[in-house]
């Protein structure tokens, strides 16, 4: 998940009064309170392990951590980021949603790309002149299109390694 902070958190008078470094503090602890889903929980060890004393002081003096037996809060998480319950609860109503759409569409559903020609030529390309064939064209359709590598060696298409009659 992402951890908000809105348009003007660069200019909040928290973070103008805790400087920059403890700015820093608070947004890396951000970051890891949405990677680990702690609801604004902050660990000492981490805290400490991404910060200074000082830093960590700033926060609590401005307001924007308040301190806990094992570590601080995040005192502006909330307002700005969903709890993990919420985040859980989204997580199910998305899997539910997609296995209700599998269920409906049937269980053989085509591969991504499996509508995709594999036998299409390109037999010139629109600046070739009339007539003449493209230089792509010699070569087998298993050429992927954008990174001109054989789909079965991966060698790039001008390689001439799985060159079909002309």
């Amino acid at each position: 998940m992402a951890y908000w902070l809105d348009e003007g958190w660069h200019n909040w008078p928290e973070i103008l009064r805790a400087g920059t470094a403890a700015a820093g503090l608070y947004a890396r602890c951000g970051s890891y309170i949405a990677d680990k889903q702690t609801d604004g929980f902050v660990p000492a060890e981490l805290a400490r392990q991404y910060g200074t004393p000082e830093w960590i002081g700033r926060l609590v003096d401005v307001g924007l951590w308040r301190i806990d037996e094992h570590g601080w809060w995040d005192t502006r998480y909330f307002p700005l980021n969903p709890t993990k319950a919420k985040i859980d609860e989204r997580k199910r109503q998305a899997a539910d949603r997609q296995q209700r759409y599998r269920d409906a569409h049937g269980s053989a559903r085509k591969s991504r790309d499996s509508n995709a020609s594999r036998s299409a030529q390109l037999t010139r390309t629109p600046s070739s002149p009339k007539g003449e064939e493209d230089v792509g064209a010699r070569h087998a359709p298993d050429v992927d299109p954008i990174s001109q590598h054989c789909r079965i060696c991966d060698y790039p298409a001008a390689n001439g390694r799985h060159l079909r009659a002309v």
